[in-house]
């Protein structure tokens, strides 16, 4: 069962570009608007269920403004740089924020879905210790980064899409890291900072860190999800015995 997660976490194919086919589009019944505080209710459950049934460990709902923020999200793009910055569209400099603006964009929000999705011990060594530096470095580790970038957010993504057509418009799933390894993990340029033009409009969105600025780590200490620090000065033996490294989503609902 862990060998099989781990091939889909770390080894799934990029999406195509170009318009979907017919058979790849869920059929999706529209809801009225707005909904009452039951039908709310009702979706927010079908929400918690599909995530636990697609992967994710725990899913927890929770309201929007008890998300902690912080503004120092904001350095920790460029102090010190990370690996993918200028690469993307989504990501600084060209996706640009304020704290300011940041916290008005949470507020707006009632809701939030946050899930964790575990990852095996035998996958921590693509994310912590000198092997992690190859998904910059590598065109294998380019895969293995957007295949757990696409596997993390991809049940919130349809998530998103299912609160859309509920009646929830404003939905949005948050993402991390560069969406140019995460969607065009085959091209070396981003098109949007090239051509002005995003190959994925529809999928690309705009980074987690410079949008709302959620210190996603003092979440997950409130949640109750113990949480160690990942990265290439770590070797996976560091962690304590019986520790799960896990990646979190969070959809947030109007």
């Amino acid at each position: 069962m862990k060998s099989t997660v781990l091939e889909k976490m770390f080894d799934n194919p990029p999406p195509k570009m170009g318009v979907p086919e017919e058979k790849d589009i869920p059929q999706r019944k529209p809801c009225r608007i707005p909904c009452t505080t039951e039908e709310l209710q009702e979706h927010l459950h079908k929400y918690v269920v599909y995530l636990r049934e697609h992967g994710a460990d725990d899913v927890r709902i929770v309201n929007a403004r008890e998300i902690p923020q912080d503004s120092r999200v904001l350095l920790k793009c460029t102090h010190p740089k990370c690996p993918g910055y200028g690469v993307s569209g989504s990501c600084p400099p060209y996706s640009k924020g304020n704290f300011q603006e940041a916290k008005e964009y949470l507020s707006a929000y009632t809701w939030a879905i946050v899930y964790r999705i575990d990852i095996p011990d035998e996958g921590r060594k693509y994310l912590c210790g000198p092997e992690s530096l190859d998904s910059y470095k590598t065109k294998e580790g380019r895969h293995r980064l957007g295949s757990f970038q696409r596997y993390l957010h991809a049940p919130g993504d349809e998530i998103e899409s299912m609160a859309f057509f509920d009646g929830h418009y404003f939905a949005i799933n948050t993402h991390f890291g560069p969406c140019l390894i995460m969607h065009c993990e085959e091209f070396d340029q981003c098109q949007e900072i090239k051509a002005g033009v995003c190959r994925f409009p529809t999928l690309a969105k705009p980074s987690v860190e410079q949008t709302f600025c959620i210190d996603l780590i003092k979440l997950a200490g409130r949640l109750g999800w113990q949480h160690y620090m990942q990265g290439m000065s770590p070797r996976p033996k560091d962690y304590p015995e019986g520790y799960s490294s896990f990646g979190l989503g969070l959809v947030l609902i109007d």
